[in-house]
C-alpha cells in the first residue's frame, strides 16, 4: 500500500514528504515514518532525513506490478461482488502472499 501511495502521489505532486503519505493513507506520521525506514532498508525508496521521498527502480517495479494486479482483480471482481475499495487491495495482498 505504501509503494502504491507513493507512486500515486508522485504522479500528482513533484515533491513527496512523509506527511503527504500519512495524510493520503490516513495513518499517523509515526507509523508512516517507521514503514518508510523499512522501505528504505529494502532499497524500495530513497529518502534523506527530513527530505523528499522517491521510489527506487526496484520500488517502482514492485508498485507497478502491484497496481497491474490490483486493476486486474478489481476489474474481474467488481462486477461480481460489491465491496469497499480497501477490500480489493486486501485481496491483492492475500493473492500476492500465496
Amino acid at each position: 500500500m505504501y509503494l502504491l501511495t507513493i507512486k500515486k502521489l508522485s504522479t500528482e505532486k513533484h515533491v513527496i514528504k512523509s506527511v503527504d503519505v500519512a495524510r493520503e493513507m490516513n495513518y499517523s506520521r509515526a507509523s508512516v515514518h517507521k514503514m518508510l525506514r523499512s522501505l528504505k532498508s529494502l532499497n524500495y525508496i530513497e529518502q534523506e532525513r527530513y527530505s523528499t521521498i522517491k521510489l527506487t527502480a526496484s520500488g517502482s517495479r514492485i508498485a507497478t506490478s502491484c497496481l497491474k494486479k490490483y486493476k486486474l482483480i478489481e476489474e474481474n471482481l467488481s462486477p461480481l461482488i460489491k465491496m469497499p475499495e480497501g477490500y480489493v487491495l486486501g485481496i491483492c495482498n492475500l493473492i500476492e502472499l500465496m
